[in-house]
């Protein structure tokens, strides 16, 4: 597949307004998206994402085999930010996962990590950037993309956004339409004051329900086609993504500032659907086949955070201190679904034919409301190249209520009034080298329950969780880091139990050893490379009456990433080459621990061509993902398994105005 011609691309009217705007200004020579590479721009392998670029172990959705951003541990520049689903990557630069050393000198950090936001804030110089793309990092498609930053009054005022249109089809052979717009304005009235307002929404349009197959007893589920539609065209949806709000950043005068952000998320979905394919066998056949259809849910959030930030020096100790509120007011719409059992069809799973399609009606739908209020005090003292030393508390003032439609039920009310804490320290044992450690105990949202549980939709009450690490991070060079440590991280483990119903099982322990090894080999050839061990174990009454297995299900003991990047001519010249690597040991498979899926690993190419054109910078990038066309099967954490994607060649054109 080839990029079209640069003559070829259509843009939208605003952008070509824009670039004929840029040739009037000073436009930046390091424009948006044609440096973005994550293998060179990472500072660890713990996750990062700089525009369509990443790198290292975690992402925003799993990180040491949770997942953040649904557990609310997710900031935006740093403040405390309840996202409900996803933020618009028009509006943000990229994202840092902050686990390990990487959350030190953080306040108030979570014990099972967080994810960090960047902001896409004009300024400087003009700049204007269009990247058209065969594909995303997701889905196969032509789209493309427009991002602008424009300084006005010098740096008084700027303003910034972009929108995106991608026509996609997914690995699983079905397509829909993605769509995308943001905008950001930037006020800064004096010296180092600065106010932000922004608004972001995103469209999917037209998704079908992906096949999600549950083996039969414990063998695996025989392999389907990809690329190949075998789900039903009448289980397609629309859901709706916005993002709305505010930050300030103001100097009161003797190393006094305030800090706040107020944020509205929120999640529209019309009509949803999941789709299952129960007790599928080695050969392709299955003993039912169930879709849960839903509508009308709504998930909205009203969160954010204010803070005073005091800072000084003291011969050569840093201090900061800061006092803090952070709450948020979250409503939900859910529940009132129906599970439709459509039977075995035709046998198997290789067609989507010979099933018809049902009426029916959804429920009423049950409300969920959870206010929360968390004052709290961070101190950081850094004593620079010898330690430093991080402490926060803060009382959690929590409430979750359900309002369920069916009048038989009890309605629950729950309250969390517990202290929160955080303590880590680093010590230089010699230059260059560091021993880290802390110990945390937080509180974050338990996963909603699957759309084929009893009570699906359902979230429970937010849970405590608890964390100890240690480790080690190694200056080998100026340019090469090594971080190793070790990590404990255990709260409530949540799951279905023998008649489905989604409820706490026990308590899920997950220990490990993290390496991370990032930074510059040589001139022009950059690494960045993890490893997790991952010990993840389930303790509690299910455990012991073999009701459950102690392995959660989907985890994998072994994970390996790395990437890296080699710019010819000592990092100057116009071609680079990278390669990426991922491998996964084999997961736990079921509850009950007697299957499992298989290890598999996939390898990515990719290249880099810059040149200009006048004055706009170019970069053509080609790539071809899964080199080796590996199947492998991805496990949820309730045994649903899907397919990884096929091999496949994306051309991705970057012009920077």
């Amino acid at each position: 597949m080839q990029a079209a011609p640069i003559q070829a691309t259509r843009r939208p009217a605003w952008v070509l307004a824009l670039a004929a705007g840029c040739a009037l200004l000073p436009c930046s020579a390091l424009a948006q998206h044609a440096d973005e590479n994550a293998a060179t721009q990472s500072d660890d392998a713990f996750g990062r994402s700089i525009g369509t670029e990443r790198s290292g172990l975690y992402t925003g959705s799993e990180v040491r085999g949770f997942n953040p951003s649904e557990a609310g541990n997710v900031r935006l520049n740093g403040l405390y930010f309840d996202l409900v689903n996803l933020v618009s990557a028009r509006l943000i630069e990229g994202l840092a996962v902050r686990v390990g050393i990487a959350a030190q000198r953080y306040p108030f950090p979570a014990p099972t990590g967080l994810v960090d936001y960047d902001l896409a804030i004009p300024r400087g110089e003009a700049e204007l950037s269009v990247v058209a793309s065969t594909a995303s990092s997701y889905v196969l498609g032509p789209g493309i993309l427009a991002d602008f930053k424009l300084p006005l009054d010098g740096e008084r005022f700027g303003i910034a956004g972009g929108a995106a249109i991608r026509e996609a089809t997914r690995e699983e052979g079905a397509g829909h339409h993605f769509r995308t717009i943001s905008g950001l304005a930037a006020f800064r009235p004096f010296e180092g004051a600065e106010f932000l307002a922004f608004s972001s929404k995103l469209w999917t349009l037209d998704w079908e329900a992906r096949p999600t197959y549950f083996p039969a007893a414990n063998q695996l589920p025989a392999k389907v086609p990809r690329v190949e539609w075998l789900g039903f065209d009448w289980t397609e949806y629309d859901f709706i993504n916005e993002t709305h709000g505010g930050m300030a950043r103001v100097p009161l005068g003797k190393g006094l500032r305030l800090e706040a952000g107020l944020f509205y998320s929120r999640r529209t979905l019309k009509r949803s659907f999941a789709d299952f394919l129960l007790g599928v066998t080695p050969q392709g056949g299955l003993s039912d086949r169930l879709v849960v259809a839903a509508a009308d849910n709504i998930d909205e959030s009203l969160s954010g955070e204010v803070r005073l930030v005091r800072e000084w020096t003291a011969d050569r100790f840093e201090h900061r201190l800061i006092a803090s509120v952070r709450g948020r007011s979250r409503n939900r719409l859910f529940g009132g679904s129906r599970q439709l059992l459509l039977g075995p069809g035709p046998g198997n799973i290789f067609t989507a034919e010979g099933w018809s399609q049902p009426t029916y009606t959804t429920d009423p739908k049950n409300k969920d409301r959870v206010r929360q209020l968390v004052p709290g005090v961070a101190y950081s003292l850094l004593w620079q190249g010898r330690a430093s030393l991080d402490i926060s508390v803060a009382k959690n003032g929590y409430r979750k209520a359900i309002d369920f439609a069916d009048e038989a039920l009890d309605d629950p009310v729950t309250r969390d009034r517990s202290w929160l804490w955080n303590v880590s320290a680093s010590v230089a044992l010699m230059r260059n080298f560091y021993l880290f450690g802390g110990m945390s105990r937080g509180q974050e949202d338990a996963i909603v329950a699957p759309d084929n549980a009893v009570n699906n939709a359902e979230a429970p009450p937010a849970v405590r969780t608890r964390q100890v690490e240690l480790g080690l991070r190694l200056g080998i060079t100026p340019r090469l880091t090594l971080v190793a440590g070790v990590f404990s991280i255990s709260k409530p483990y949540y799951n279905l139990d023998a008649a489905r119903f989604y409820r706490e099982l026990g308590t899920v322990r997950n220990r490990g050893v993290e390496l991370s090894l990032t930074g510059q080999l040589a001139p022009g050839l950059n690494l960045v490379g993890g490893v997790l061990l991952l010990d993840p174990s389930i303790s509690g009454e299910a455990v012991n009456t073999g009701l459950i297995g102690k392995r959660p299900v989907g985890q994998s003991k072994l994970r390996v990433v790395g990437n890296l990047d080699w710019r010819l001519n000592g990092g100057e010249g116009a071609w680079s080459f990278d390669i990426a690597l991922q491998s996964h040991s084999a997961s736990t498979g079921n509850a009950a621990n007697t299957l499992s899926a298989p290890a598999y690993s996939l390898v990515n190419l990719g290249a880099r061509y810059r040149f200009e054109v006048g004055d706009v910078k170019i970069v053509i990038r080609p790539q071809l993902t899964n080199l080796f066309n590996a199947y492998g099967w991805k496990v949820s954490s309730i045994g649903g398994f899907t397919y990884s994607r096929p091999r496949r060649a994306v051309v991705s054109l970057i012009a920077d105005f």
